[in-house]
């Protein structure tokens, strides 16, 4: 959860307040691209700390690389909310901004796919598609949170919540940091893992290893999972400023419809997981990436309309339906993909790979309407993006039922 808290307020300060706070001398949109770049950077970052991090999850234990990326999350976001902007220390404040960042990602980018890995290991062949989804859930929970303090501190006047107002979601991290380690170190080891290092089989090169034998399906799960990647900063992140730069509304509308569309998450992740034991990933994950690409260029329309009703029934279903089944059912299908001594780094890795693309996306967008002037082009490139990760889908084995896959990855 503590996750996508921080990444989450991180995308809504960006799109609401670091471009007059860190880049005054730009203009508006130039201001709120390079916002967004230090916002794209932390993803970029991502693979590399995914690389760096996510073998220690295979070679010194999972539940000791959850506690670390938890530490770096807590503090570099917490961190934030103490910078000087702009105007108090000119150029260093934007650096410092992007040092921070860096940090936020080097500690998120192994923190989902191990949590993945973990909950996944406790669970039974028969209902991994259901208790696979708890990362999910933490997911919803973290932009609720994220939204819900940022919905409240956004009720201030402007010149209030530029002043110290966007700071108080990032010293909220510290506060979480010190929950996130009391139920951490409550927990003990993956199962699977222990297995392993008490028969002395531990990959000694997780990393060798899994370029060895699983190259494929590393192509194929980062392919099938960038859909997802893309949408969570395009639906949480890039339409909150749509709507407020493009279309000239107040942030209150699309936070909302952030905050509902997770809640409604909360219930489709655990039935799209149920739903994926019972008749399999692949179904499941298709049928959330062809809603994606048919619900495209609807989803703009009713954003377009300016009604504050409509851009929350847009989330919802965008979001709260579609990406949410695609997110739930990605649990259990890439931990699947990959045997135990190279799990941990093949589900951190394939997710990760597509992290800078997801990343990039606010920035993508936001210079796609502004070269345009119309959101079409935006929504052309989800639709090609939704069906490009389908086919790798298609491409991919059926996982349910398979516990360990052999080395050289799941048979077909």
């Amino acid at each position: 959860m503590l996750e996508w808290y921080d990444f989450y307020i991180y995308g809504t300060a960006t799109a609401l307040a670091f471009a007059p706070l860190f880049f005054p001398a730009a203009s508006p949109v130039a201001g709120t691209l390079a916002a967004m770049a230090t916002y794209a950077i932390g993803f970029v970052f991502r693979p590399v700390a995914g690389m760096v991090l996510a073998r220690w999850g295979d070679t010194i234990g999972r539940k000791r690389l959850l506690i670390l990326c938890l530490v770096l999350m807590g503090a570099s976001t917490g961190a934030i909310g103490l910078l000087p902007t702009h105007a108090q220390a000119g150029l260093a404040a934007p650096v410092l901004l992007v040092v921070l960042r860096l940090v936020q990602s080097l500690g998120a980018g192994a923190e989902y796919g191990t949590a993945v890995t973990m909950t996944s290991e406790y669970s039974t062949a028969g209902r991994r598609g259901l208790y696979a989804t708890v990362p999910a859930l933490g997911v919803g929970l973290g932009i609720m949170l994220g939204t819900g303090v940022f919905a409240l501190i956004s009720l201030l006047p402007r010149e209030s919540f530029l002043a110290w107002g966007w700071r108080l979601p990032f010293l909220f991290g510290f506060c979480l940091v010190f929950v996130g380690l009391y139920l951490r170190l409550r927990v003990a080891e993956s199962p699977e893992f222990e297995r392993l290092k008490d028969s002395g089989t531990l990959a000694a090169s997780p990393l060798r290893e899994l370029v060895r034998t699983g190259r494929k399906h590393l192509v194929l799960a980062s392919l099938a999972r960038s859909t997802e990647a893309v949408c969570a900063q395009l639906f949480n992140v890039f339409a909150i400023s749509y709507c407020t730069a493009q279309l000239g509304m107040s942030a209150g509308p699309a936070l909302t419809g952030v905050l509902v569309a997770n809640a409604v998450g909360l219930a489709v992740i655990p039935l799209s997981g149920h739903l994926a034991d019972r008749v399999g990933r692949r179904p499941v994950f298709l049928f959330g990436l062809f809603f994606i690409a048919v619900f495209a260029f609807p989803f703009f329309w009713l954003l377009e309309t300016r009604n504050p009703l409509l851009v929350i029934v847009a989330l919802v279903l965008a979001y709260g339906l579609g990406v949410k089944v695609v997110l739930a059912v990605s649990g259990a299908y890439l931990s699947e993909m990959f045997e135990p001594r190279v799990r941990n780094s093949g589900v951190t890795i394939a997710r990760s790979l597509s992290d800078p693309l997801g990343g990039f996306t606010p920035l993508i967008a936001s210079a796609l309407c502004a070269a345009t002037g119309s959101y079409w082009a935006v929504g052309a490139v989800l639709v090609a993006l939704a069906l490009t990760s389908a086919a790798a889908v298609l491409a991919s084995p059926e996982t349910r039922g398979r516990r360990d896959p052999s080395p050289e990855g799941v048979s077909s």
